[in-house]
């Protein structure tokens, strides 16, 4: 869906979650703005059984002008109903008739089969949703100083203050907003109530402590997400906790905040796992969040929660194997040869962005890396948006130039990052690898956990059914595929 379908309706309702947080607010109120910069009839309203009281948001709505106002029963009935950072039908919003309903949401939701819904549980926040969608139609949400700063206090918040930032949308929101600066201390230091206090020390007095595992779990009562980060920033400093995992119910589900200080536990993954099929989650190898929604537990309470994340990070750590690299040998009985076929790429000399020397960061779907722009220097990517370096050596030996501009296929295209200068779109041109060669390959059997002979310290994963892959003239050279891709890479010999 994008913003502009909706333009085809004259009176429209935009509805936050009950008991709305700053992130329901901000992307209602993005949401506010364009339908008013093309002349629509909208309002910006909550429900619930009172009305804001939080010092946080009070300011917030004071000081950007956000025009949100309470409804405790329904007035009338709009033409279009909008709902933000939630989903018409589900628990933790109250039910209002439209004559259509639409949805832009960043949870998992079981009510996503209109062509009305935008839902995407990638990303660590609403406001970044909204934040594609003004400037994919051309709105230029930086033009408005005050919906600048209340998206990014959106992500802010719901991203445990930037610490659980993962997709690039996200990113993109947390370094090019053009903020009220002096107003984020502000907003973050009139959180804390006395009572949120008392939730954290209840809290860390409750702790299910794992001591072969060595990782904790506890939940807390209702509160703000950035008191599970509070609560979890404190566990983990404890010398026997190596990961520690926080809960607690908020409107419409339940939310954690997950972290490591550990190699061989990735919190992001570490929260997937916990989230699959019933949530979402994001963040960093350290730190990350996730949400779970309650119509996939519709009986869960802090007892029956709290022995379920026990289960699942007790599974995930008996659910994966660890090779590292260096101390990994070939055993032909259990390895197939595999040839490499030729596959299509794309590529751009790294000096060509912002000229030679220029030091940038690539952005891309997986992750940001740091370049210096070099005539020796290329980047690389493929269809699904995946970015990379390579030396001209190897291109050079492993690639052959071929006409056209390559394609990519990807939710996010990779960005270069200048920050003296305006992101650039990376333009990449084609080129063919020269195929032939040859590796050893086994299909995983459990999940894998991977440290190459390039990276000691950060692993790849790999799930049952990906591939194990050794270069046959490196066999240092061990790295793991996952199973689309390697059949589009390879063929047996």
């Amino acid at each position: 869906m994008k913003l502009q379908d909706l333009l085809v309706y004259n009176d429209i309702l935009i509805q936050c979650h009950d008991y709305p947080d700053p992130d329901s607010i901000a992307s209602g109120f993005g949401i506010y703005c364009f339908m008013k910069s093309h002349g629509k009839k909208v309002r910006l309203i909550y429900s619930g059984i009172h009305d804001i009281r939080k010092p946080n948001l009070l300011i917030m709505i004071e000081r950007l002008g956000i025009p949100i106002e309470y409804m405790r029963v329904q007035e009338y009935e709009p033409e279009l109903l909008i709902t933000a950072d939630c989903v018409h039908g589900e628990r933790n919003v109250t039910d209002f008739r439209a004559g259509i309903y639409a949805a832009i949401d960043h949870h998992v939701s079981s009510r996503n089969s209109s062509e009305l819904y935008e839902i995407r549980p990638e990303y660590a926040s609403c406001s970044s949703i909204i934040a594609v969608m003004l400037r994919e139609s051309g709105f230029d949400y930086n033009s408005v100083p005050d919906l600048a700063t209340a998206l990014y206090y959106g992500l802010y918040t719901d991203a445990n203050s930037m610490s659980e930032v993962s997709h690039p949308a996200d990113r993109d929101l947390r370094d090019f907003a053009k903020i009220e600066k002096e107003l984020i201390p502000l907003l973050t230091n009139s959180v804390l109530s006395l009572r949120e206090i008392q939730i954290a020390g209840e809290a860390l007095n409750s702790i299910n402590n794992d001591r072969e595992h060595h990782f904790a779990v506890t939940c807390a009562a209702k509160c703000d997400p950035n008191i599970l980060g509070y609560v979890n920033d404190l566990i983990i400093q404890v010398d026997t906790i190596n990961v520690s995992v926080v809960c607690c119910f908020v409107s419409g589900g339940i939310r954690i905040s997950v972290r490591s200080c550990i190699n061989d536990i990735n919190a992001v993954e570490l929260t997937r796992f916990i989230t699959e099929g019933i949530g979402s989650g994001g963040g960093h190898r350290q730190k990350a969040g996730g949400f779970i929604s309650l119509d996939k537990m519709p009986d869960a309470d802090p007892d029956s929660i709290v022995d379920f994340l026990i289960k699942r990070v007790t599974m995930y750590y008996e659910n994966f194997d660890i090779i590292r690299a260096e101390e990994y040998t070939v055993d032909p009985d259990r390895m197939k040869i595999f040839v490499k076929k030729p596959q299509l790429m794309g590529f751009v000399a790294s000096d060509s962005i912002f000229g030679y020397g220029a030091s940038f960061r690539v952005r891309s779907v997986e992750a940001d890396f740091k370049v210096r722009g070099s005539d020796d220097l290329i980047i690389m990517t493929d269809s699904r948006g995946s970015a990379y370096l390579i030396d001209r050596a190897k291109f050079d030996s492993t690639y052959e130039v071929t006409e056209g501009v390559f394609d990519v296929r990807a939710d996010y295209h990779p960005h270069a990052i200048c920050f003296d200068r305006e992101p650039r779109k990376l333009c990449f041109s084609c080129c063919r690898s020269r195929g032939g060669a040859k590796v050893y390959a086994r299909r995983l059997d459990r999940n894998t956990k991977l440290y190459t002979i390039w990276d000691s310290k950060n692993y790849i994963s790999g799930m049952v059914g990906d591939y194990l892959v050794v270069r046959m003239d490196d066999q240092r050279d061990v790295y793991i595929i996952d199973r689309e891709r390697f059949d589009e890479i390879y063929k047996e010999l």
